[in-house]
């Protein structure tokens, strides 16, 4: 098997172990419901000129 990473600098690559997520996402909650009200306010600010291009199309 050819090395990918060798164009990186990487000589040998380190197999990690998967590792499963153990959490959960419930965001029928009220936590959850705030997380994603939060979140979308955040992404309105960050994109404001984008959302105002998409508005106006």
């Amino acid at each position: 098997m050819v090395n990918k990473l060798s164009k990186y600098g990487v000589t040998t690559p380190v197999v990690r172990p998967y590792i499963k997520a153990t959490k959960e996402l419930n965001l029928e909650t009220p936590e959850g419901r705030k997380l994603v009200l939060s979140e979308a306010k955040n992404q309105l600010r960050i994109h404001q000129k984008t959302f105002e291009r998409l508005a106006s199309m």
